[in-house]
């Protein structure tokens, strides 16, 4: 059961940094996103765009003034990652 849980979770990361990849996006919002996600699983690819928790959008070039959503500590959460 570890097993599998842990070979879904590895093809779950493959194929987002596949789609990544595949939409263009930058070397820095793939790190990003990588880093975002070994905090907070909740998080995936609209695009370019990364949204974490339904809650927060990162928009490139990724950085801090570019984490849009509602105030509160979902937001400052991301931006303390980014």
């Amino acid at each position: 059961s570890q097993l599998a849980n842990k070979a879904r979770t590895e093809k779950e990361e493959k194929m987002s940094q596949a789609y990544a990849i595949s939409a263009g996006v930058s070397l820095e919002g793939q790190q990003l996103f990588q880093t975002i996600h070994k905090t907070i699983k909740d998080c995936k690819w609209q695009e370019k765009n990364i949204v974490v928790m339904e809650e927060v959008v990162i928009a490139p070039p990724y950085q801090v003034e570019n984490c849009k959503g509602k105030e509160g500590s979902a937001l400052s959460h991301v931006r303390k990652i980014v």
